[in-house]
C-alpha cells in the first residue's frame, strides 16, 4: 500500500469518526436493517468470515481474505495477496506470498525463511517480521492510540458493527 494512499485511508477515517459516533439509537438500529454486506470473490480465492483461515498445500491460492479472523499461511504455500479485516497474519517460514500482506485491525507475523514479494501494511496494528524474513517491498504500519484504545480497530468495529455486517452473502465471479 503507497504512503498516499495510507495518508488518504487516514484522513478518510479521521472524517468518518463523527459519523461513527453520531445518531441517536433508533436511527442507528434503523440504519442497520438496511445494510448488506456482499464479499465478491473470484475462483481460486479462499475467504473466510468469523473464523481464522489457514492456507496450506502445494497449490498456489489467488488470494486469502478473513474477515473477523486471522489467516494462517503455512510452509510451502503460495498466495497473490492476503489480507485479514479485525484479525491477524501469519506468513510462516517456507511460505510465499507473491503479492501484499495486509491486516486492518491486526499485526501481521512474518517469520524466518518467509517471503513477501510485495508490501507489508499493517493499520490499526504493527508488523513483526523475524531476522531472517524476505520482504521485497515496503513496510508499512498506521497506529493511533487515543484514550488507551486503537483509534482504527474502533472504527473497524463500529462501522461493521450491526445486523448488516453479520449477513454477508458471497459472490463468485469469472476471472
Amino acid at each position: 500500500m503507497s504512503k498516499p494512499l495510507l495518508s488518504a485511508l487516514a484522513i478518510l477515517s479521521l472524517l468518518a469518526v463523527p459519523a461513527a459516533y453520531a445518531g441517536d439509537d433508533a436511527k442507528k438500529e434503523e440504519k442497520a436493517k438496511d445494510e448488506k454486506c456482499t464479499i465478491s470473490v473470484k475462483k481460486g480465492d479462499l475467504v473466510s468470515q468469523g473464523k481464522d483461515l489457514v492456507v496450506e498445500g502445494k497449490g498456489a491460492v489467488r488470494d486469502a481474505v478473513a474477515i473477523d479472523g486471522n489467516v494462517i499461511v503455512r510452509a510451502g504455500t503460495t498466495v497473490n495477496d492476503v489480507a485479514a479485516l479485525r484479525g491477524k497474519v501469519t506468513v510462516e517460514a517456507g511460505a510465499r506470498v507473491s503479492g501484499d500482506v495486509s491486516a486492518i485491525g491486526g499485526d501481521v507475523y512474518i517469520q524466518k525463511g518467509a517471503t513477501i514479494a510485495g508490501d507489508v501494511n499493517a493499520i490499526g496494528g504493527s508488523i513483526h517480521a523475524d531476522e531472517g524474513a524476505t520482504i521485497a517491498g515496503e513496510k508499512n504500519q498506521l497506529s493511533i492510540n487515543i484514550n488507551g484504545e486503537e483509534f482504527f480497530q474502533k472504527l473497524i468495529g463500529k462501522a461493521l458493527s450491526g445486523k448488516g455486517s453479520r449477513n454477508c452473502e458471497l459472490r463468485i465471479t469469472e476471472e
